[in-house]
């Protein structure tokens, strides 16, 4: 989907045509609420919110407090080498070895299922399955660390004695860290057992106990491995978070917002209107969602709160467009025509204190906000092309970002505290949309996508590393994730034409 040419955006945005849009709050979301009969709004259990409780299995008292400094990973690398990790499957723990909490239980492989009687056993083996495969997508998708082949674990476990750990054995196939967990089910419990080996070191720096309800391995997984990453490399996980995104899949009249996790797993509705609803944005504590609506004829700005399952108008006096939540959760800002044409103003999230930000002939939109909740940024056309330009929050000190490509929109400011960045789609050489970042502090812009499609509506993950954004690369709009070098494509969503993705925080866990 190409975006108009900015004279007709607002005409466009009406249209239910503009692929364009506003940088995302961050969501952390830790369940969802049964649905209500609010209209048009729907809440329900999904995938990727389940409760994961942990506790400790304990260690020694310098790897205890290592795992809260986060700093005993500096002693397992070698210099200019790059950290290797092997994660061997999930064991089943047998029932006598429950609640034992000492060393490592001895374990059985997980076998796959077999036969027509499905037992406890045999969802206790595909609950392992499941959680081995998740959670080596998961280490392998964040890209810190060179993952070993498991067809070497064989050598590393020969000659072992059950339950026995061979530290030499793991360092002489290249293993610098060691992940084995075991899982069973009790009661209405999956129940998982983590520990973490610095292989050269020979110690157990890391065991936790996971519990999650029967069914819920892909959350397990999830979970156990933003704490590896933590607490390996004092890395940001992103296993997870979910991105919002609008589409049309329930039918060519409407678009809906829907969810997914960040993998794609799990696509559920957000609303269920039959309307036109576009352009979400997440708040920060991830208990709604604000996106523009046309269930009432205009487009008006809505909250979705996704406990509840309800949602209500914020602003609907005046046409608005392109949602931006604050960092802070305090205020949104938004695009709106209330005084003639086309500015960014400020609400408060109740809808009060509305103020005007800009005041400019040309077109004004998709505002997204700095880090800091000091700077916004946004697209103008004020000097002819479409361009990216970054004013203080009250509207003072106008800066213009982009000097190249010929139209330049949907700005999104990294939230990464490593890298002053923002992404935008820019048209170069008359060529179809791609996705740039801007450099704040050298002043450079790298293109991340070429030479395929239209790619537009980039939004960051909540660390900074990945972009998610849709793409007409493989026909309809569809939502892609990147490495923030561009490598690492992936395609999350097939159904339907899906745009504007907003990638939001993991659950517990605003930024």
């Amino acid at each position: 989907m190409k975006p108009p040419r900015l004279p007709r955006l607002i005409l466009a945005v009406i249209g239910a045509a503009l692929a364009t849009g506003v940088a995302a709050g961050f969501v952390p979301v830790t369940g969802i609420a049964r649905p209500v009969s609010e209209p048009g709004v729907l809440a329900g259990p999904a995938s990727g919110t389940a409760e994961v409780e942990v506790t400790s299995l304990g260690a020694s008292p310098a790897a205890t407090a290592a795992q809260e400094t986060g700093d005993w990973y500096l002693d397992i690398t070698r210099p200019g080498a790059p950290v290797r990790m092997a994660i061997p499957d999930f064991q089943l723990a047998p029932p006598e070895a429950a609640g034992t909490g000492g060393g490592e239980a001895a374990a059985v492989p997980a076998e796959p299922l077999s036969g027509e009687t499905f037992t406890v056993a045999d969802e206790a083996a595909e609950a392992a399955s499941v959680a081995s495969a998740v959670l080596w997508s998961d280490i392998e998708y964040a890209a810190v660390y060179r993952m070993l082949p498991k067809r070497f674990y064989r050598i590393a476990e020969a000659g072992s004695p059950e339950g026995v750990l061979d530290y030499y054995q793991w360092e002489s196939i290249g293993a610098d860290i060691l992940i084995r967990g075991t899982l069973r089910i009790e009661g209405e419990m999956l129940v998982a057992e983590v520990r973490m080996h610095a292989v050269r070191a020979q110690e157990n720096v890391f065991g936790r106990r996971y519990t999650a309800a029967r069914g819920a391995a892909r959350t397990l997984a999830h979970r156990i491995a933003d704490d590896i990453l933590q607490h390996a490399g004092n890395y940001q996980g992103v296993a997870r978070t979910r991105i919002a995104f609008s589409t049309n899949r329930s039918g060519p009249r409407a678009k809906e917002i829907y969810l997914m996790d960040y993998d794609g797993h799990g696509q559920r509705p957000v609303t269920a209107n039959g309307s036109l609803n576009i352009t979400p944005s997440w708040s920060p504590d991830g208990r709604a969602l604000t996106y523009i609506s046309y269930r009432e004829g205009a487009p008006a700005l809505y909250l979705a709160f996704l406990y509840q399952g309800r949602g209500e108008k914020l602003v609907g006096d005046f046409q608005s467009f392109t949602p931006a939540w604050s960092p802070d959760g305090r205020w949104i800002a938004f695009t709106s025509n209330r005084d003639g044409q086309s500015e960014i103003y400020l609400a408060a999230v109740d809808g009060s204190e509305l103020r005007r930000l800009t005041d400019n002939r040309a077109i004004d939109v998709a505002p997204t906000w700095s880090p800091n909740g000091r700077t916004i940024a946004f697209t103008s056309d004020r000097t002819g092309a479409p361009q990216i330009y970054t004013m203080d929050r009250d509207g003072l000190n106008l800066r213009r970002v982009s000097f190249e490509g010929s139209y330049n929109d949907s700005p999104a400011w990294s939230p990464s505290r490593q890298h002053s960045e923002i992404a935008y789609a820019s048209r170069i050489e008359r060529r179809p949309f791609d996705i740039v970042v801007h450099d704040f502090e050298t002043r450079q812009t790298r293109q991340l996508t070429t030479g395929r499609g239209s790619n537009e509506s980039p939004s960051w993950a909540p660390n900074g590393l990945h972009i998610a954004f849709a793409s007409n690369r493989a026909g309809d709009d569809q939502v892609f994730t990147m490495h923030r070098d561009g490598s690492n494509l992936k395609q999350l969503t097939r159904e339907g034409s899906n745009t504007t993705p907003r990638w939001g925080n993991p659950p517990g866990n605003p930024r």
